[in-house]
């Protein structure tokens, strides 16, 4: 269903405008008195689609006119609205749990990494929310105005991207660190917070079940295909550890001491801007995150993992692995420091972090096998035209087997050898710590 914009613009006008005003975020000298000044004028709307960035919920950009106090003046803003959607799919989506964390991030979180970093963390600015029973928004500062964008490549990111993403978030992560071992209370009380905003529910859509499920077969076959020399048990105890979803992500993602901090959850191409050098070289000098809807506390790995396997190509991440990694841990080690005197625990040690990405490869192989498609070939739907299109088993089958073509499969079978090659040198299982019991038997080979 296409954005009804006339309704989009009184919604803004009569209802969001005046409120943000009210909560003296509209304007920095905001009086009551002064109420009765404001008129909103022309509103501007461009959607944000999926050529752009995939996403489940409904995005514009706004652009608001308006007087106030007999001065005119002009915001920038992002709107971010759950779809018109059947409550059962809004349920299993868990759209209130989404909005909710990134609600928290910024009323709560944000706030005091902003005073313990000096202002130096750069994020939207918010301006309004609101979550009921069957929709929620959220209203930002559109990001591009301040000279912020995302990558026009919605999928294998060059090595300058790459660099500039992971140096973040080992900074974002050390200083999680400091924070947890600093402000012990404060930080727990901060992360109590979070819902579960991906594995509260113990069915999923059906749909979305069987995208997954055919993705995993995906893997295999283009494994044996571009790279028979991998093991066929190894590809087999893969699908074993990941077949079920729900119970694997649960296990994999849980909070595991001393390792878990504070995550985005989401950390990939869709969620993060660049700033560029003014002489239009294209190069990136930084990056800031968004889109905190899925924040947990967890291992970082969930975060580096999910980046490198889903935004970063073979020939960036395989090429230069080694060197991305030590840009991750260098930035974390200094980050740690800079803000908590001492030693670097001994739990935080590269070989450590990198035995704990190897544990995340399923996790991250996992995801990229079931959405790096929709990067290299984007819907042309809307979530909700997509929910009512009704596909049959078999057109949702052929579609996830096939959608982003030999890319797709070459990257996601690359994907595998490098974990296979990993688990090996570094000797980690897979599946350590995963109780797979009550799926392994379900499990359907290619």
């Amino acid at each position: 269903m296409a954005l009804n914009v006339d309704r989009e613009v009184e919604w803004l006008t009569t209802s969001i405008l005046p409120e943000i005003l009210k909560n003296g975020r509209l304007v920095d000298n905001y009086s009551e008195s002064q109420l009765s000044t404001f008129k909103v004028g022309d509103i501007k709307i461009a959607v944000i689609g999926p050529e752009e960035a995939f996403m489940l919920t409904q995005c514009y950009r706004a652009t608001v006119n308006f007087e106030y106090a007999g001065e005119e003046q002009q915001r920038k803003f992002v709107v971010k609205k759950t779809p018109e959607v059947p409550p059962e799919f809004y349920e299993n989506a868990q759209f209130g749990d989404l909005f909710h964390n990134e609600v928290s991030f910024y009323t709560e979180i944000l706030p005091l990494i902003l005073k313990l970093s000096n202002g130096k963390f750069a994020a939207p600015k918010y301006y309004h929310s609101e979550i009921k029973p069957n929709s929620a928004w959220l209203i930002l500062g559109d990001f591009s105005a301040d000279g912020w964008s995302v990558t026009k490549d919605r999928y294998g990111l060059s090595l300058e991207h790459t660099r500039i993403a992971v140096k973040y978030l080992g900074m974002f992560h050390g200083f999680g660190y400091a924070i947890k071992h600093n402000q012990k209370d404060r930080f727990e009380q901060l992360t109590r917070q979070f819902r579960e905003s991906r594995y509260a529910n113990d069915v999923m859509n059906p749909e979305y079940a069987l995208i997954g499920k055919t993705g995993l077969k995906r893997v295999a076959k283009a494994t044996t295909t571009y790279y028979p020399e991998v093991d066929k048990e190894f590809i087999k105890k893969f699908q074993q550890t990941v077949w079920d979803y729900v119970g694997y992500g649960r296990q994999r993602v849980g909070p595991k001491e001393p390792l878990s901090i504070l995550c985005h959850g989401d950390y990939l191409r869709n969620n993060v801007a660049y700033k560029y050098a003014t002489d239009n070289n294209g190069t990136p000098l930084d990056i800031m995150m968004f889109d905190y809807q899925t924040m947990r506390l967890s291992s970082p790995m969930i975060d580096l993992s999910t980046f490198l396997a889903n935004s970063v190509l073979a020939d960036v991440r395989h090429k230069h692995f080694d060197s991305i990694f030590d840009d991750y841990c260098t930035a974390l080690f200094e980050s740690y420091t800079k803000h908590k005197e001492g030693q670097i625990p001994e739990f935080l040690s590269r070989e450590n972090l990198l035995k704990e990405y190897i544990r995340f490869l399923p996790y991250s192989l996992s995801i990229s096998a079931s959405f790096l498609m929709m990067l290299v070939e984007p819907p042309t739907l809307t979530i909700a035209e997509m929910i009512a299109l009704q596909k049959t088993e078999d057109e949702i089958i052929q579609e996830a087997m096939s959608q982003g073509g030999e890319i797709v499969d070459r990257e996601i079978a690359h994907q595998m050898k490098e974990m296979f090659e990993l688990s090996r040198l570094h000797n980690v299982q897979i599946d350590e710590d995963i109780d797979s019991s009550t799926w392994i038997n379900s499990v359907e080979f290619e």
